[in-house]
């Protein structure tokens, strides 16, 4: 690859911005199948297009985050909210000097394996698969998305993605294996950026669908530090809008979790991205103190927004759903389309297939 001298350049290039513990270009491990190098773009930008440019990608905006978009049309569905830790990651990349490319492919692959009807579809998934000795995690199948079933090459099944990608993406695993190079505890920070950068963007989106949905307002999180600190800077200043107090949220979220990272990397001393990858622990998160009131927070939520009865009634539905889909393909065999791997068993076939599905063409297909 490195024999390329316009390729080699465009890394050097970009490559001298980034901080020594961040994921270099030049020393990506490379693809499971060995391709050209593209003179004008960086390989981790090639696997963002990749992943752009999937069917998968396109059907995340069928299915629901939290709130059904039969509900209204401006909550979030799982493709706006992917597009958001995105953004949220990015961000973080630029500020911490890490491979910005890396943390986008990252977090637009992060959740294409997800069923529909959000966490509730995934358990409705898993309790399925448990009753004949397996288990789902989207994690998990969001690799089998794209080393499996996106097919766009003739060379390969899948997307061909750089290993440093397909290791962002399992990001529930906590040791990886690289044969003679030895045991890793935590993949590179872009990574562990992308997990929280996930939970912030989360945390921030359901704290404005809720207002929206008039689940709680403004003075009902007056209670959390975090949102008391927000709103104390905004008040006195006009009107507060739903808008401004999301926007100032995410950014204290966004300024502590870059100084408490920061602090992290000072006070243990990292240098590289070896030692990184022998950490016990994550490196990009926040002070135990602040994640507990962050914490907090999420269980208001819980409370407040994921168990009130139209939204229960909306997820318990999608389970429902799932449930009887799976049942009646396991007496049904033939309904699924050829191209779920017709080598594997038939209840890896029948998970894939429910996975892939959007809400309504669950809700079609049960019909």
């Amino acid at each position: 690859m490195k024999n390329n001298t316009d390729g080699a350049h465009l890394w050097q290039r970009f490559d001298s911005v980034l901080a020594p513990f961040a994921q270099h270009n030049e020393s990506s491990r490379g693809r499971k199948f060995p391709e050209r190098v593209d003179p004008d773009r960086l390989p981790y930008q090639r696997d963002r297009d990749r992943i752009i440019h999937t069917t998968a990608f396109r059907r995340l905006k069928g299915k629901m985050q939290v709130v059904s978009p039969t509900a209204g049309d401006h909550f979030r569905n799982r493709l706006s909210h992917t597009l958001e830790v995105s953004q949220v990651a990015r961000d973080l990349a630029r500020h911490l000097k890490l491979n910005e490319d890396l943390a986008e492919a990252v977090a637009l692959a992060h959740d294409l394996g997800h069923p529909p009807f959000g966490h509730a579809g995934e358990k409705a998934l898993d309790r399925k698969m448990r009753e004949h000795g397996f288990h789902f995690d989207h994690n998990v199948q969001s690799l089998r998305v794209v080393e499996v079933y996106e097919r766009r090459y003739d060379d390969f099944a899948g997307l061909n993605l750089t290993l440093e990608v397909l290791e962002g993406i399992q990001k529930h695993e906590r040791t990886f294996d690289r044969g003679q190079r030895g045991k890793i505890f935590f993949p590179h920070l872009e990574s562990q950026l992308v997990d929280i950068s996930d939970e912030i963007a989360y945390l921030a989106a359901d704290l404005e669908d809720g207002m929206r949905a008039g689940f709680f307002g403004l003075d009902d999180l007056r209670q959390f530090p975090i949102c008391a600190e927000a709103l104390a800077e905004i008040e006195g200043k006009g009107k507060i809008l739903r808008a401004t107090f999301i926007r100032k949220m995410i950014h204290k979220l966004l300024y502590r979790l870059v100084n408490d990272t920061q602090e992290n990397l000072e006070f243990l001393n990292i240098q590289t991205l070896a030692q990184v990858q022998k950490m016990p622990r994550s490196i990009v998160a926040f002070s135990p103190e602040f994640y507990a009131d962050f914490l907090d927070l999420k269980q208001f939520l819980m409370q407040h927004f994921y168990r009130q009865p139209s939204v229960k009634a909306m997820t318990e539905h999608g389970e429902h759903l799932i449930e009887n889909v799976f049942d009646y393909l396991l007496q049904h065999p033939d309904k699924i389309p050829a191209e779920f791997m017709p080598e594997e068993n038939l209840h890896q076939r029948i998970c894939d297939y429910i996975a892939g599905m959007t809400d309504r063409f669950l809700e079609n297909f049960s019909r």
